[in-house]
């Protein structure tokens, strides 16, 4: 039976040709998100940058929740840990310790740099000096290379404290990341005591047992880490971290839906061929061939695909991995100059999951085809056996049911990957649930037809109902997940702007000019301008919490507590935010009901540094969008952030003083805008970034739409060249064959643009329900334009595939056509 497995697949070549295709495209698409996952995850460089010469750092922590703990969340991006004031003091003590360089990093920024550190780093890591030398008083700086300043002249550099000027003292060229140098008493001044990490050269001792006894040291502090080697580099954060994280989920969501079309590419085909074969097994089994060997032989079949398909898109991967790679930089979706390596396991990786996607995918068609009895098979083996089983039912049911228990977690900051899986969810439902549903739409599409050309295609697609279903299948993937994606997305980011305009009240906003941030003196000097009422600072941020598996990541706000009522709306169910300050915290009332909190009683949470705090409740207010989760005093800021700078002030105040605050604040770096405007804004860049991401996924969809209903017109191909052979001899002419075969794949894609618009539907409806307990309304957007253009292009794609398989057989050989003594009229 396997010798039949490699001359089966040359003489089915043409119809297996979709499921290679669409397995070679799934393995690349796999073969370059691992590539980009492994660039991420471990850039290039067996050396750390900026911990280069030390032999020993110790950092703070790099996620909530403590490492080696069970479920622990990484840091947010351009957030890192500190240490406490006496871990030197502690690291001093150490035998064998030797020189210690204490590390600071501080929000500086000047000409694209964002960072200062003390001068007494230059030495983790090597540098020359091109001019000028170390600073040497409080008002001189170094700047990297290459830099058109020169020593002498006078700079301007943004502080978290406010602008500062200062004499450049030096030009300093390291391959170290970019950096401004101070004078160590100034770099500590800035930092308001936070130590980014502490570094030690032990050049006469062991570094490892020196780092052994650091850990000893440091036993009551497990979250703090003890790095040497290459493990150093952690230490200093990736300032490209949140652009890599968007690249690599982006890249591996494209990847799962390729596994997951791939999977529907294969399954239709092999369940459409088995149902072309059954006379073939028939006569197998009448031979004496068992139900395992045809089992096997199907499998070996889809093996085979999975094999050839695998070499092949592991080699298409590696080809375009890095285009790839500079793509998604060139769309801002990946750090610039992002890049790619090619690297083996990716690769057997990708080459694995295609074998496993075409053998699952044909797993059912395997057992239906070894399910032949001989007598059975050779009785109806021209007749279309039941499309619609007790499994599809079931399957259909199941993934519509799994959808309930996905609906609140649509109300959580991830809630956009939520609904991608309700979508994913709606449409395998559909494609079980095709079989049954298209015939009903085709014949409600047409109830009023009349003619034969319309007639004898809407009778053609009902005959075919496997056929049927499996041209309209892809349209309803593609047209789905492009519709319910993007106005599941929009609709989200249209409720979550609503829930911000009811809960800010705020006259008007001022926000950092171009790339600078606002620094915290800039609410001081709005305040002081004559109508302005209340300038209170903000800054988004992430708190943690822990329930029994998981650190759980939640929306957090610094704000000033005691003013936050004149700009917000808070809808405070106990206690009050005034009281906001010192060591207190606010909370959503579904979080402090999932711990048992109270006003009064001690919260559990890690803040965006790592650090586990245990402030006291001081209010709880009721879970609306537009609020984070939490609420943190502003006082707390330096200690929690390595950026302690406000991302916007909302202000109180009276008509006409919008002039004078402008003028205030445009030399701290600020610019005022309205309340509206800025809201529109900040929801303008999610949904661009989220509508870029949306956009690849459905173009690589639409792709895996054209090799579905091409593959599913080729295997196809020989059983309608009968029927429309058959069309000729009763007197159509080629012109009505064409007809009619252009009207019925335009009626099966305009069912299929039906299934996928009552997905559309489903998933708003989804979204409503999760989001309508947090908002005043939830207000319904669908994006029709790029909807409409994509099921267009379906139905286009649909009706050129059908015609070009019908032209040869709509035109006759003249021996033929000179026998039929009729013309058919209609």
């Amino acid at each position: 039976m396997i010798r039949l497995i490699w001359p089966g697949l040359a003489a089915r070549r043409s119809s297996l040709t979709g499921s290679f295709l669409a397995l070679a495209l799934g393995v690349a698409l796999c073969a370059a998100a691992g590539a980009a996952l492994v660039a991420a995850l471990d850039p290039p460089g067996d050396r750390p940058l900026w911990y280069a010469t030390p032999d020993v750092v110790i950092a703070g922590p790099d996620r909530a929740g403590g490492r080696g703990e069970p479920g622990n969340a990484v840091l947010p991006p351009g957030e890192r840990g500190h240490l406490p004031p006496g871990i030197p003091a502690r690291l001093a003590a150490l035998d064998g310790a030797g020189r210690m360089v204490v590390d600071m990093a501080v929000y500086a920024r000047l000409d694209g740099v964002a960072e200062a550190h003390p001068w007494s780093a230059a030495a983790l890591h090597p540098g020359v000096f091109l001019a000028g030398g170390p600073p040497r008083t409080d008002g001189q700086v170094v700047l990297p290379a290459p830099t058109a300043r020169r020593p002498g002249d006078q700079v301007t550099v943004a502080t978290a404290d406010g602008p500062r000027r200062f004499v450049v003292s030096g030009v300093l060229d390291t391959p170290a990341p970019q950096s401004l140098y101070v004078a160590d008493a100034t770099a500590a001044r800035l930092a308001h005591g936070r130590i980014a990490a502490v570094a030690l050269f032990t050049p006469s001792a062991d570094a490892d047992a020196v780092a052994a006894r650091a850990r000893v040291a440091l036993a009551d502090r497990p979250e703090l880490r003890v790095l040497t080697g290459e493990s150093r580099r952690s230490a200093h954060p990736d300032p490209d971290a949140g652009l890599l994280l968007v690249a690599t989920t982006l890249l591996g969501e494209s990847a799962a839906v390729a596994c997951l079309v791939s999977a529907f590419v294969v399954a239709g085909a092999f369940t459409f061929t088995v149902a072309q074969r059954r006379r073939e097994f028939g006569l197998l089994r009448a031979a004496g061939a068992t139900p395992r060997q045809i089992r096997r032989l199907v499998l070996g079949e889809a093996l085979g695909v999975g094999v050839l398909a695998g070499l092949a898109g592991c080699a298409l991967g590696a080809a375009i991995a890095e285009p790839f790679a500079r793509r998604l930089a060139a769309a801002g979706l990946a750090p610039p100059g992002f890049t790619v390596r090619i690297t083996p396991w990716p690769m057997a990786a990708a080459f694995t999951l295609g074998v496993v996607v075409a053998v699952v995918g044909a797993w059912r068609a395997a057992r239906r085809a070894a399910a032949v009895r001989p007598v059975e098979a050779l009785r109806g083996a021209a007749v279309e056996r039941p499309a619609m089983t007790w499994v599809r039912w079931l399957a259909g049911l199941a993934c519509l049911a799994g959808i309930v228990p996905i609906i609140p977690l649509m109300r959580t900051p991830e809630g956009a990957a939520y609904l991608l899986v309700v979508v994913l969810l709606l449409i395998l439902a559909g494609a079980a649930l095709a079989p049954a549903v298209v015939p009903l739409l085709v014949r409600t599409l047409t109830v009023a037809v009349r003619g034969p050309v319309r007639v004898l295609a809407r009778e053609s697609a009902l005959a075919a109902v496997r056929r049927t279903a499996a041209t309209a299948v892809p349209v309803l993937a593609t047209v789905g997940l492009a519709g319910a994606s993007l106005a599941g997305t929009a609709t989200l980011s249209a409720a979550q702007a609503l829930g911000a305009r009811d809960h800010v009240t705020a006259s008007a906003v001022v926000i950092p000019a171009g790339a600078a941030a606002l620094p915290d003196p800039a609410a001081a000097t709005a305040e002081r301008v004559p109508g302005v009422t209340a300038a209170v600072r903000i800054k988004q941020t992430f708190a943690y919490d822990r329930d029994d598996r998981m650190i759980r990541q939640h929306a957090a706000w610094y704000v000033d507590g005691a003013a936050a009522a004149r700009v917000l709306r808070l809808p405070v169910t106990a206690g009050s935010a005034a009281g906001l300050t010192g060591d207190t915290v606010a909370v959503s009332q579904s979080l402090a009901e999932a711990h048992g909190w109270r006003v009064g009683t001690k919260a559990a949470l890690w803040l965006g540094d790592g650090a586990l705090v245990l402030p006291r409740v001081v209010a709880t207010f009721r879970d609306r969008l537009g609020l984070p989760a939490v609420l943190l005093p502003w006082t707390t800021l330096h200690e929690h952030s390595s950026v302690p700078l406000p991302d916007a002030l909302y202000l109180a105040l009276a008509p006409g003083a919008e002039r004078a605050v402008e003028d205030a604040v445009r030399p701290l770096g600020g610019t005022l805008t309205s309340t509206g405007k800025h809201l529109s804004t900040v929801d303008a860049e999610f949904d661009t970034l989220s509508r870029l991401a949306l956009l690849a996924i459905v173009g690589m969809a639409v792709v895996y739409t054209a090799i579905s209903i091409v593959n599913v017109q080729l295997m196809a191909a020989g059983e309608r060249a009968r029927e429309l052979a058959m069309l000729r001899l009763a007197g159509a002419t080629p012109r009505q064959v064409l007809l009619i075969v252009a009207h019925e794949a335009t009626l099966v894609g305009v069912a299929g643009g039906l299934l996928a618009g009552g997905v559309t539907a489903a998933t708003l409806t989804a979204v409503t329900a999760a989001l309508s307990p947090l908002v005043s309304a939830v207000p319904i957007v669908v994006p029709w334009a790029p909807l409409l253009a994509t099921s267009a292009g379906c139905v286009l794609v649909a009706l050129l595939t059908s015609l070009a398989c019908a032209v040869p057989a709509a035109h006759l050989p003249s021996r033929l056509r000179s026998q039929v003594s009729c013309r058919w009229r209609p």
